[in-house]
């Protein structure tokens, strides 16, 4: 495999493993009701905002402000972590009929 090749399936899971724990922390400062005035809360929800907001229409019910289960963040972890998923098997080229993996091999 080119070298380029193997620096692009390792970085796939480090990105979309990044992006979901960024969503994840999200979640967590949500569910458990963070100020968004806390500068590092208010740079979260920043960075985090243009991620959710094509998945805004999930949250309309719910309160500005207080613990929310955001569906839309959730819906996106979940996302992400598929997508990427697919992307790297993609990628790796494996297929489910392929051969298996040898002890030893690297890739």
């Amino acid at each position: 495999m080119h070298p380029v090749s193997v620096f692009v399936v390792r970085l796939v899971p480090l990105v979309a493993g990044g992006l979901a724990a960024l969503l994840v922390a999200r979640l967590a400062a949500r569910l458990l009701a963070a100020r968004p005035d806390n500068p590092a809360f208010a740079r979260l929800y920043l960075v985090t905002q243009p991620l959710v907001a094509p998945l805004g229409r999930l949250d309309a019910g719910q309160p500005q402000y207080g613990a929310v289960l955001e569906l839309s963040t959730l819906a996106l972890i979940v996302l992400i972590l598929v997508i990427g998923f697919l992307v790297w098997y993609a990628l790796r080229g494996r297929h489910p009929d392929g051969p298996p993996h040898k002890e030893g091999q690297d890739g």
